[in-house]
């Protein structure tokens, strides 16, 4: 027996450490910022699930946006986890914010009667972000934007696909193996996953593509962490279509870590989304740490997230900008 694996995962090294327990410690000082004025009219939502574990850089990430244009609808899923200190404090600091609770959302989605597609959504907590968007939205574009972000610098090209509208996008991961630490303990992931249900699907592509009669298509290194995308572009009839498929081939592995984000990007890139520029959005690792201070938006996923603590650092840059007025 491997005797780290008695060891519980948060306990394993800084990195769990941190991710399980330094939220408040490391982003609790967002606390002492203003808060921002949004349009809850707004032609543009940005859609986030929230855990009480995340909560403080949450509002790191949702602000950095607002900071450079604020003409939007934010709304908040409750994944479950959050506690009503918890809601005072996003509506402080977003007081005109949608915030959904998990059991309301519940509620409303069983109201839809399709059994099938209740269990894939309540399989784990990342399919809020496709199921619960979808359902809440009321707008006629949609951001998802996950709590571990932080823009760097105004997103120019962002800002104006919220004013203007246009083509989905998304950002990327760089090419090359990626730890990841979200939602499952490692030493457990190997079991879980077997071969990743991702990869899964990609080698059975064009089965998918003729028994459905779509023309699915994924991009490497595809992250569904800051996504956009028109209303309408995601339904029920074909996630419905899709998971039932999905669920035939792969059995169970549709309801583990990495089915969401596969399953936004196959609907997404099939529909002529295009990448953002790798060396301005992107996710953080080792291998690109030393490009963070230029790029605009980073994306802090898995073991990489406290790299050489530059995630809080760059907070802290963050933090002065919210200090300031423009």
């Amino acid at each position: 027996m491997n005797l780290s694996n008695l060891v519980p995962w948060r306990f394993r090294g800084i990195n769990p450490f941190l991710n399980t327990y330094g939220d408040k410690l490391l982003f609790g000082r967002i606390a002492k910022t203003a808060s921002i004025e949004t349009n809850p009219n707004a032609k543009t939502e940005i859609h986030s699930a929230v855990p009480h574990r995340y909560l403080y850089a949450y509002l790191f990430a949702i602000k950095s946006l607002l900071y450079y244009h604020s003409d939007v609808s934010v709304v908040i899923h409750d994944d479950g986890s959050l506690l009503d200190e918890d809601k005072r404090l996003i509506k402080i600091h977003l007081p005109n914010c949608r915030l959904i609770d998990r059991a309301f959302a519940n509620a409303e989605f069983e109201k839809l009667n399709n059994p099938f597609l209740s269990k894939v959504r309540g399989s784990y907590t990342s399919y809020l972000k496709l199921f619960d968007t979808t359902l809440f939205n009321q707008s006629e574009r949609i951001i998802i934007l996950d709590t571990d972000t932080l823009f760097l610098k105004e997103p120019k090209e962002i800002i104006d696909w919220i004013i203007n509208g246009g083509n989905p996008w998304y950002h990327m991961a760089p090419r090359g193996k990626m730890k990841v630490e979200k939602e499952f303990e490692i030493a457990n992931y190997a079991k879980l996953q077997d071969v990743h249900i991702q990869t899964l699907i990609i080698d059975d592509l064009d089965d998918i593509n003729k028994s459905l009669n779509k023309n699915y298509t994924i991009q490497q290194g595809f992250c569904s962490g800051f996504i956009g995308y028109d209303s309408g572009t995601i339904n029920f009839s074909e996630l419905e279509e899709l998971f039932k498929l999905l669920y035939e081939k792969f059995g169970d592995k549709i309801f583990r870590w990495g089915a969401e984000q596969t399953t936004h990007g196959l609907i997404l890139c099939s529909k002529g989304a295009v990448s953002l520029p790798l060396e301005d959005y992107f996710v953080f690792t080792h291998a690109n740490a030393h490009l963070a201070d230029n790029a605009k938006f980073l994306h802090f996923v898995g073991e990489n997230r406290f790299h050489k603590l530059i995630y809080p650092k760059l907070s802290n840059v963050v933090l002065k900008k919210l200090k300031t007025p423009r």
